[in-house]
């Protein structure tokens, strides 16, 4: 089985309210039509620009980037800074578990727009930076169609530009696309300063996931309340789900907040390809950790206080579901070499730390790295490098090592046994790209 480029975007499945993601919205949104569901009403624009910052506060939405920083303090915070100020709309979705983001501008590039509109009537911004990765080509060719119908209705914006970037993981950071749009390479910057306090053309910029965009502009329409209508009170509203791996159904699904993983993989997934059982899964993407199947039995739920508790994190909510049938120590060792291979390569502590950290678990995997190493892995991925990289990502890599000597502990300890665990070291993590996965029993 295959997983699709661009996954299909399922919403008939669990009969729940959908909001980003309209039943029957199948191909893009022009204009008009966006305007025929509500778009650009005038009851959505009727705030001042202070009254839109606390609509939002209000709303308690937070990032759905990965950080889930509360979006209503971020914005007072950038309108407290000295102006001009900018919007950045990180559409790289660097994430390669991930495709959410690709799914909203491709189906429903308005509402991503007029949500960055708004966020820059809240900030008084006088700039909008769309920032992509060069190779989405798709991506680009419906927000250069969604803009010219915008400029054909002559609708009032501030400066609006699209900033390509070459694909790679790190450069979908915040920091690396502010450093993007201002002419440089897509590499993350020390902070600080941050990119709220000196972002594009040095000016306080707000930088804001695609996702998170998208809820704006109901939130406006309907109130601060709309949102809090579903999901869990501690992250309102609904999420974006892709499940990849192996499920019988993978796609882009909307869920509320706080569902049940289990049944996300039951019911929306269609249980596990073969009938399987679940090995492992990764929640929130690569760099939020791996999950243990016991998680599941015990009611582990898409929240973020709920996974803390299991040491992982919501991240992207991309879920990849490992089954039990192939070997998980090789989706382990090739997703620590894939942090190795990803690095930025300015921080000599992370380029250094991701490669020794994929050595030992190119070892474990093999069955040969001696209980030093091993020991030196625990003290790294546990100690040691977390809180040190001037991004995230090798905290990312942390949490993936530690998480998967955690998850993986049979399996290590089977290989250091006889070599090997018998089964299929056939990876199933999607690469870079987001491209098909080849899933076969």
């Amino acid at each position: 089985m295959a997983i699709e480029r661009h996954p299909a975007a399922r919403v008939e499945a669990t009969g729940e309210l959908h909001r980003l993601l309209m039943p029957g919205v199948t191909r893009r949104e022009s204009l008009l039509e966006y305007r025929g569901r509500g778009g650009y009403a005038p009851e959505g624009w009727a705030w001042s620009p202070e009254e839109l910052r606390d609509r939002i506060a209000a709303s308690g939405l937070r990032g759905r980037g990965g950080a889930a920083f509360p979006t209503g303090r971020k914005w007072h915070g950038v309108a407290a800074r000295p102006g001009p100020r900018v919007v950045l709309v990180n559409a790289a979705e660097s994430e390669p578990a991930s495709a959410k983001d690709r799914i909203l501008l491709l189906r429903r590039p308005h509402l991503v727009l007029e949500g960055a509109l708004l966020a820059a009537r809240a900030i008084d911004a006088r700039e909008i930076v769309l920032y992509l990765h060069a190779n989405a080509t798709a991506v680009r060719d419906s927000l250069d169609l969604a803009l010219r119908e915008l400029r054909a209705a002559r609708t009032p914006a501030p400066r609006l530009r699209i900033v390509t970037a070459p694909p790679g993981y790190v450069a979908g950071e915040a920091s690396a696309a502010v450093r993007r749009a201002n002419g440089g390479p897509a590499k993350p910057t020390s902070k600080p300063p941050r990119p709220s306090e000196r972002g594009v053309g040095k000016r306080p910029t707000l930088v804001q996931n695609v996702e998170t965009l998208a809820n704006v502009p109901l939130i406006a329409r309907h109130g601060p309340e709309w949102l809090r209508e579903v999901g869990a009170p501690s992250l309102p509203g609904t999420l974006l789900v892709t499940l990849s791996g192996a499920v019988n159904r993978p796609g882009v699904y909307e869920v509320p907040s706080g569902m049940p993983l289990q049944r996300i993989v039951d019911d929306l997934g269609g249980g596990v390809v073969g009938g399987a059982s679940v090995q492992a899964m990764l929640v929130g993407g690569y760099f939020a950790g791996w999950l243990g199947p016991e998680a599941l039995a015990q009611g582990a739920r898409l929240e973020p206080e709920s996974l803390r508790a299991w040491g992982v994190s919501l991240g992207a909510a991309a879920i990849v579901v490992v089954p039990d049938w192939i070997c998980g120590l090789a989706q382990a060792a090739w997703l620590m070499r894939f942090f190795a291979d990803e690095s930025a390569q300015q921080c000599g502590t992370c380029l250094s730390g991701t490669r020794a950290m994929a050595a030992v678990f190119a070892k474990l995997l093999r069955g040969t790295a001696s209980p030093a190493a091993c020991d030196r892995l625990h003290l790294w991925a546990e100690r040691m490098l977390p809180g040190r990289g001037a991004c995230g990502h090798l905290d990312g890599a942390a949490t993936a090592a530690r998480t998967a000597l955690q998850v993986f502990a049979d399996e290590i300890s089977q290989h250091a046994r006889a070599g090997g665990c018998g089964r299929p070291e056939t990876v199933i993590l999607p690469g870079f790209d987001g491209g098909d996965l080849d899933v076969t029993a």
